[in-house]
């Protein structure tokens, strides 16, 4: 028995020793480790993949702000076209997929234009479809989509931003990142497409890990792929640079005080359909809330995009009407009125409405009955705080320069209170009331009423106000209130509004006049001559292309937009509004509206001039993008947030303060490093409400002396990627 254990002892000791543990691996790894091995063989699984990257996108923007989705959010997306087995099939279910994200994020078009949404939707999807034949042809080749997927992300933004007529640069993956203040400092050499790039880099990553072969053979050895090895490292290297970077800039210590702002926000919902409040409603509710401002020392009023009432500017309020011709009454007839209004009418009662319209006498004609409107807004407590200049123009405009020259400062402020809402009269001396009714002989009952105060303001009210309505109807009295405003706040006012202007190019006799989407400036001279249009109009709504290029198609193009939609023309230069105050001097430049969502147009707006005295004041209109169910309140939409995002961008890029006003929210202060500073919101307890808020907010900006080679040089970093993608586009069509 021992013979035998002894034989088998020494048959063991002559075997091959056993296998070394790894081995295995290095000499038969198994297939899969080498190659791709993500095959999706039902439709309905690249479907639902599809469908899962558009969620995903959608919750990674504002107002959700699910950010860290954004880094994977792709990934679903990138795998089902990759991985689809037929190829036709999976290519149209990733266009759909683009179709259902872009119906999903814009559905706030849809009380605007039906049309225009559904256009906008079809115009839009087909960068996702461009996006699924580039990515699913790249990841079938094996290229690496740490690098691929960005070039071709990237580059798709910046032909959607940049495509004649049709630019977009909504959605971009760098806006899921605004809140992430030390990440996007990057933008300033960058633009947002820095940032980009880096989202779509760890897709990628994360694409690659998931879908490539994560090993490949080297001789007789197995190792990990090497571009996924790089990728992973090149990705870590730019997240580590782009923070370390955002922390170096954001300690450098480079802004001074800047000008007081105060913002004036209502919630009127705006339509074309008549459930808009009506001209004089914005005007006087833009007023009132603008006199909450007396007594705190702002440099600058701001109201947001149209609250005035149209035709405010100074070429129209210096306008003779008895001086125009035929063809142009009739042409401006129809800027207020309509075609066919203006048809039923002779030119004489044109022009006669005309002159009622803007006002029959001259400006200063109409600063009484201004005066005497606005002071009714003003408390007594309001009226303690106006300073002495303020309380002088005030009884200047109410009884005459003349007349007030030996009044002292008490009766002057008393004077002035004669007609301020719930002003205490007691305290107005007799002498004061005989010497006031003298400036009015045509009004011997104001001479037997000095004898009491309580009835002599009756009285001096009643009198005054007779006329008042019809003049502040006509557009110098309106204006004039606004100048009031002006001198009781203490400070010059901002305001945007639809100004009427001499067309230098008209294309028929209908065409001499045009509107424009302007932003005017009001102090106590007036409104001034300088004036800054709108450049960039929002095509199919604002203005239809074509009109001076090609009028046929103009023509059939203009069929498709609702008749009641004002068309507008651009206007042609940068505005910048110069605000002194003391021995202190700021520039403010204003993009209005979806203009502060184009980059180039506000970088070539900061370049315009001096950079370290500069603040950017994004003055829009969001009340169209409101809804209401049956007869509830109205609501915001998403939109609201979406347009904030744009303002931080443009802060960071140029490294200028910016202040938004907008009516229906949402209202903010945002820093030259991008940091939304204050925004205006109702706040009960934890909630917090943006959208929909009326009232006002004020703050100090910090102005910033640094110049950024995005401003500089704009976006080299986009042109260089976009290069790169059509000589990748290039590689995949020839191969």
């Amino acid at each position: 028995m021992s013979s035998k254990r002894k034989d088998k002892t020494n048959l063991g000791s002559n075997a091959p020793p056993p296998p070394v543990q790894g081995s295995v691996l290095d000499r038969t790894p198994p297939p899969e480790v080498l190659k791709p091995h993500l095959e999706l063989r039902r439709l309905t699984s690249v479907l639902l993949l599809s469908l899962l990257s558009t969620v995903l996108l959608g919750i990674s923007f504002a107002p959700f702000d699910c950010w860290f989705v954004s880094y994977i959010a792709l990934v679903p997306w990138a795998l089902a076209m990759a991985g689809g087995k037929r190829g036709v099939w999976t290519i149209i279910f990733g266009w759909v997929s683009g179709w259902i994200f872009w119906a999903a994020m814009l559905y706030w078009l849809v009380p605007v234009t039906l049309g225009g949404y559904l256009g906008g939707v079809a115009y839009l999807s087909l960068y996702w479809l461009a996006a699924s034949l580039l990515i699913r042809f790249a990841m079938r080749r094996g290229w690496p989509m740490w690098i691929t997927l960005s070039v071709f992300w990237v580059g798709l933004e910046f032909l959607r931003a940049r495509f004649p007529i049709l630019e977009f640069p909504w959605f971009f993956l760098s806006q899921t990142q605004y809140a992430r203040t030390q990440l996007i400092q990057i933008c300033d050499v960058t633009g947002q497409y820095g940032v980009s790039f880096l989202v779509a880099m760890v897709n990628g990553v994360v694409i690659d890990l998931l879908y490539s072969a994560l090993f490949v053979r080297v001789g007789d050895r197995v190792m990990l792929g090497r571009h996924i090895f790089r990728g992973m490292v090149i990705t870590g290297i730019l997240i580590v640079g782009f923070l370390t970077y955002g922390t170096l800039r954001m300690r450098q210590k480079t802004t001074s005080p800047g000008p007081l702002i105060g913002i004036v926000q209502e919630k009127f919902p705006i339509s074309l359909q008549g459930r808009s409040p009506s001209e004089r409603t914005f005007l006087e509710s833009h007023l009132q809330r603008s006199l909450e401002f007396i007594g705190d020392g702002c440099d600058l009023i701001i109201w947001p995009e149209t609250m005035l009432p149209r035709g405010m500017n100074l070429e129209l309020q210096e306008l003779d009407v008895r001086t125009l011709d035929e063809d142009n009454v009739r042409s401006l007839a129809v800027l207020f009125w309509g075609p066919e209004e203006q048809k039923k009418h002779s030119y004489q009662e044109l022009q006669g409405f005309l002159r009622l319209k803007i006002g029959p006498e001259k400006k200063a004609r109409y600063d009484a009955a201004a005066a005497r409107y606005v002071l009714k807004f003003v408390t007594p407590d309001k009226l303690k705080k106006l300073d002495k200049n303020a309380v002088r123009i005030m009884a200047e405009r109410l009884f005459g320069r003349e007349n007030i020259k030996e009044m002292d400062a008490t009766n002057l402020r008393n004077a002035v209170g004669l007609y301020v809402r719930d002003f205490e009269v007691d305290g107005v001396s007799l002498d004061l009331l005989r010497r006031i009714s003298l400036f009015f002989p045509e009004a011997p009952i104001l001479q037997e009423a000095a004898k009491d105060a309580k009835t002599f303001q009756k009285e001096i009210r009643k009198f005054q106000q007779k006329g008042d309505d019809s003049k502040l109807k006509t557009l110098r009295g309106q204006a004039s209130m606004v100048e009031i405003c002006s001198v009781l706040v203490g400070c010059p006012v901002m305001a945007g509004g639809t100004t009427f202007r001499r067309n230098r190019r008209p294309t028929g006799k209908d065409d001499l006049w045009v509107y424009q989407n302007s932003v005017l400036w009001f102090d106590e001279r007036g409104v001034s001559e300088q004036v800054y249009s709108k450049i960039h109009l929002v095509p199919f709504s604002e203005s239809v292309p074509f009109k001076y290029s090609w009028g046929g198609l103009h023509r059939v193009l203009r069929s498709f937009v609702p008749p009641v939609m004002p068309q507008l023309n651009a206007g042609k230069e940068f505005t910048r509004f110069e605000l002194r105050r003391g021995s202190r001097t700021w520039y403010i430049v204003t993009p209005i509206c979806f203009e502060g969502t184009f980059a180039e147009l506000c970088r070539k707006m900061v370049e315009q001039g001096p950079k370290d005295n500069l603040v950017l004041a994004n003055l829009s209109n969001d009340g169209w993008f409101v809804y209401r169910s049956g007869r509830g309140p109205y609501r915001g939409t998403t939109e609201q947030a979406q347009h904030l995002v744009h303002s931080v961008f443009r802060a960071v890029e140029n490294r200028v303060p910016v202040v938004r006003a907008v009516n229906t929210g949402i209202s903010a202060m945002i820093d030259s490093n991008g940091r939304i500073e204050s925004v205006l919101e109702l706040r009960v307890e934890e909630y917090r409400k943006r959208t929909m808020v009326a009232g006002v907010m004020r703050g100090c900006v910090l102005v910033d002396s640094r110049r950024t080679l995005y401003s500089s040089y704009g976006d080299v970093f986009a042109l260089l990627v976009s290069a790169a993608a059509l000589a990748m586009t290039a590689g995949l069509v020839c191969t």
